[in-house]
């Protein structure tokens, strides 16, 4: 604890300015988040309210060095990006697994993937029960033919 005078008054100044400080955090926390529901909402005029209300808030945070001018930077570029973006589609919260379940959750894709590859390199190497002839080579050669045109048609536009 300070025994000078003057101590005991800056301590009680600093403590102010934190309070203030916190304040201007905050309030810029929840002006975020309102720009971010406009953006949801899809209305202009709201997302444009809502974002010069934060811009002016997050200046006026800067200004008076609640925030320095670097964070005041980011936090209007961050607003601009959700702003550029648009509404999002919103995903729910996941539950938490207990860690018991969670390796068998995560052991039972991992099979299931490697029969899939497995039935796909299969049904890739076996070519089926027709022997493979003469007459299929015209066709595969007027298929690969077709997919040159397009390919060239493609590179001209």
């Amino acid at each position: 604890m300070a025994n000078i005078k003057q101590q005991k008054k800056r301590i009680r100044v600093a403590e102010r300015q934190r309070m203030e400080n916190i304040r201007y955090r905050s309030s810029i926390k929840t002006a975020f988040r309102r720009v971010v529901e406009a953006v949801q909402s899809g209305d202009a005029d709201a997302v444009a309210k809502a974002h010069n209300a934060y811009i002016a808030l997050v200046d006026r945070a800067a200004a008076k060095r609640a925030l320095h001018p670097n964070t005041a930077a980011r936090k209007k570029a961050r607003a601009t990006r959700v702003i550029a973006r648009g509404p999002q589609v919103e995903e729910s919260k996941k539950r938490r697994v207990s860690k018991k379940a969670a390796p068998a959750a995560k052991a039972a894709p991992a099979a299931d993937e490697a029969v899939a590859e497995e039935t796909a390199t299969e049904a890739a190497e076996a070519p089926g029960d027709e022997p493979a002839g003469e007459a299929d080579e015209p066709a595969a050669e007027a298929a690969d033919q077709a997919g040159d045109d397009a390919a060239s048609a493609d590179d001209e536009s």
